[in-house]
């Protein structure tokens, strides 16, 4: 039996791979969850400006995040190759590209300030929005570093250690949203400064945590950390290369979904109801695909690593059978529960309840489809980016948002006055159209030929 023969994926391999970053992606949603709730216990203020100053936060990392995860994908392929001192050599340059990144990340903060002033929220809300957004993005160079450290796991398929540490620095958070929001164990009542500080200190424990694993003496020694420190442009310039379409495509994305999220509240104020209740049920699945499609993204650049796209396509397949076993059963459940569902955000009583529940319906129904669509996207989207074929990715998401969703929702809300059912079909189409561009070029093959890691 030659090697090409020996070389095996299966969907074991797959989900064991992946469950790990499913459970990383639902402790961000529980982190957000707690953050609001205490939030909401404090002032009703401080929750209206934790949603908009947050998102716009996302906002400002998201680039940068996509960029430094992306060091993965180095790590994996030569991990793959068995190449240890080049394992070392890209989280070093993952750490720098983080790290540099993190200083233009903080530099924007009074541009992020600049277009919460723009907005006409009122007064109290609009100063918590900046404190809170500015603690925020000044120190969101730590979720940047993470994602550059937890490369140095996951792309070595160890992605249980990043779960852990996720799990570890959400407690703090958690814990420390309590204690200093409201004013506990001697710490004066913070309120939404409170939960900013808590985000951030559970960012810098899981940082912590990383560091102290990278630089354990076994780890030390093994892959040469401290002696193999330092630039090394090869790397640092593919990284780059390869790196930031992946990051941009990725703010395109976020920014498209944001600006749908702000406009959709300009119809009226049941209609943002009615939209909010679908989107609060966009993570059930959304987490779990995109857990998946992390995994996705480390297997075939393992397997491209190797020059083994059939493999990699066997990946892809598996991931196809898990993700639309998944996302089928929760179209299902939404096209058929959606009373259920109603039922638990719109209890006995709600003002306005009936009505509202009358916008929800359709909407549900379109969420059943959206789910299919964001599952295509995220599969093969993640397929590809894992092979390095990222400018693609850049130019579909830059186009569809900029070209369709955005111009299209506008029309539609501000021109024509369209009722919040036609906005969501258009998400919906839209949802679709990425995820068809993405499969599309799946298929036509091009990532098979790619050279990310060798000139």
């Amino acid at each position: 039996m030659n090697a090409k023969q020996s070389i095996h994926t299966s969907l074991g391999e797959l989900w064991f791979l992946s469950y790990p970053l499913i459970v990383t992606m639902a402790a961000q949603v529980v982190m957000q969850f707690a953050d609001r709730m205490f939030l909401a216990w404090y002032s009703p203020e401080a929750l209206g400006a934790c949603v908009p100053g947050g998102m716009l936060a996302m906002t400002f990392a998201a680039m940068f995040m996509g960029l430094a995860s992306y060091t993965s994908v180095f790590v994996s392929q030569f991990d793959a190759k068995k190449k240890k001192a080049s394992v070392t050599i890209s989280l070093w340059q993952g750490v720098f590209l983080a790290v540099l990144s993190s200083l233009i990340l903080a530099a924007l903060t009074p541009v992020g300030k600049a277009i919460i002033n723009t907005f006409d929220h009122a007064e109290p809300v609009r100063l918590l929005e900046l404190k809170y957004f500015g603690l925020l993005n000044l120190f969101g160079g730590f979720a940047v570093v993470n994602n550059a450290l937890a490369s140095f796991f996951s792309g070595r398929g160890k992605t249980k250690i990043p779960m852990f540490a996720a799990l570890a620095g959400n407690v703090v958070n958690i814990v420390l949203d309590y204690v200093m929001i409201f004013g506990k164990l001697g710490f004066p009542a913070m309120g939404i400064e409170g939960a900013a500080w808590a985000t951030i200190i559970g960012s810098a424990f899981i940082t912590a945590i990383f560091c102290a694993l990278i630089f354990a003496t076994h780890t030390r020694i093994t892959f040469k950390v401290t002696r193999l420190a330092g630039f090394y442009k090869p790397i640092f310039t593919r990284l780059v290369r390869f790196g930031l379409p992946n990051g941009f495509g990725f703010l395109m994305d976020v920014i498209s979904f944001t600006l749908f999220t702000f406009m959709v509240g300009n119809i009226d104020t049941v209609s943002l109801q009615a939209s909010n209740i679908v989107m609060s049920m966009q993570p059930v699945v959304f987490t779990v695909i995109l857990g998946l499609g992390v995994g996705i993204q480390i297997l075939v650049s393992k397997y491209q690593g190797l020059k083994r796209p059939d493999v990699s396509a066997q990946v892809v397949k598996n991931a196809c059978i898990i993700g639309y076993t998944y996302a089928g059963s929760i179209a299902l459940l939404f096209f058929f529960g959606a009373p259920l569902f109603l039922h638990l955000f719109i209890p006995a009583g709600t003002a306005n309840g009936a009505e509202i529940a009358a916008k929800t319906w359709p909407l549900m129904k379109l969420v059943s489809i959206f789910v299919l669509g964001d599952a295509t996207y995220l599969i093969f989207g993640e397929a590809i980016r894992g092979a390095g074929d990222t400018k693609y990715y850049m130019h579909v998401m830059m186009a569809c948002a900029w070209l369709l969703l955005i111009p299209g929702t506008w029309i539609l809300v501000y021109k024509l006055h369209a009722p919040v059912v036609w906005v969501w079909s258009w998400l919906t189409f839209y949802a679709w159209l990425t995820a068809i561009f993405m499969l599309v070029r799946f298929l036509h093959g091009k990532w098979k030929t790619i050279e990310v890691t060798s000139a």
